[in-house]
């Protein structure tokens, strides 16, 4: 009898370890293999690590959870939604800035900044919608963006280099991402706009850093700053989440609009994140556009910059949208602005800024 059971423990105990050690194989070898795709097809060295602070065009940062990273180059092949390729070659400048003018110029210098729309990593260097504004206006372009940057991490960029810069207009730009990423408990319950990072959010006047992950915020954080096998096995799972799932709060917060206690306490906290954007800047124009228009973010939007001396625009998406209606190719694979995409926002923008230069105080600085 006891011997039977010494083998029966034997035998779970062998199971377990060749469990383990099937287990450990099957990820070293996923690790390989990713490791080796972002080596050969993205030239991200082997080793490279987000634990070391940088992977591809994305650097961690305590202050502000991710930033792009400062001297990056790539060239790849893209695919608008309707599957035509592309080819693209973009970088990243000093400080991760995707277009950096000289802060000597006695042209318009126009700060720009936002999340992955004006990161535009679809996009080659010069055919981003701020690259050809530089070229319409004939004006100093500074553009910095990163792909799910909310306001507090986009006015952090703002407090970083405006000091540097020394702008004569701010251009912003809004996307509707921003409510659930300026409020954790909001982007607790998103399955379309959550990365999984940690993240710095304004809590009652002061920063803090959260997780927008409701468990597992140890095992997340390290997956995300050790592996990238299983970051890209979780992201999926966050995809195939989104796909399979009825419920995400934007679904709530489209049919309750104003009513939904949540999206209030961000667009109070995305008021508040503006005010000190106005009074960093102080009597710099402020204009600022949305990547997409819907309700009731755009509404929000346009009270926002009503409060702080903000021209905001809320037809440069229409313009893009109206196009994708007509039955043309104006996106990229992951639904963002294509290069013809970015063409007709940087038309618009122009426009807008033509039209409004003698109200902005820069009529003298724009081209005619």
């Amino acid at each position: 009898m006891g011997s039977a059971m010494a083998r029966r423990f034997a035998m779970v105990g062998a199971f377990g370890v060749a469990t383990v050690v099937s287990a450990a194989i099957m990820l070293g070898l996923g690790e390989l293999t990713i490791r080796s795709i972002h080596l050969l097809r993205d030239g991200i060295p082997f080793f490279e690590s987000v634990a070391g602070g940088r992977v591809g065009p994305i650097t961690l940062d305590q202050e502000l959870g991710w930033r792009a990273t400062e001297h990056f180059e790539e060239a790849l092949v893209e695919k608008t939604k309707g599957g035509t390729p592309y080819s693209v070659r973009r970088s990243q400048k000093q400080y991760g800035f995707r277009q950096f003018g000289d802060p000597s110029s006695k042209k318009l210098k126009i700060l720009v900044i936002g999340d992955s729309f004006t990161h535009a990593t679809a996009v080659s260097d010069d055919r981003t919608y701020h690259a050809l504004l530089s070229k319409l206006l004939d004006a100093e372009v500074f553009a910095y963006g990163a792909g799910g940057y909310g306001t507090l991490q986009e006015y952090l960029v703002l407090d970083r280099y405006v000091d540097l810069i020394k702008p004569d207009m701010l251009l912003w730009q809004f996307c509707i991402n921003d409510f659930i990423n300026n409020d954790n408990e909001l982007e607790l319950f998103s399955l379309v706009n959550n990365n999984g990072w940690e993240r710095p959010y304004w809590v009652n006047g002061t920063v803090v850093h959260l997780s927008p992950k409701k468990s597992g915020k140890q095992m997340r954080e390290w997956i995300n700053r050790h592996s990238r096998f299983l970051y890209f096995v979780v992201t999926r799972l966050d995809k195939l989440r989104v796909i399979t799932s009825e419920y995400t709060v934007e679904t709530d917060i489209e049919a309750q609009g104003f009513g939904h206690t949540g999206f209030i306490r961000s667009v109070q906290v995305t008021d508040d994140l503006m005010g000190r954007v106005r009074a960093r800047v102080g009597t710099i124009p402020i204009v600022a556009f949305t990547c997409a228009s819907a309700a009731p973010y755009s509404e929000a939007f346009a009270q926002i910059a009503s409060h702080h001396g903000i021209e905001y625009w809320d037809d440069v998406a229409d313009v893009v949208k109206k196009a994708e209606k007509q039955g043309e190719d104006v996106l990229s694979s992951d639904e963002h602005w294509n290069e013809y995409g970015h063409q007709l926002v940087a038309m618009q923008l122009a426009i807008h800024l033509k039209w409004s230069r003698p109200r902005l105080g820069i009529d003298h600085r724009v081209a005619q």
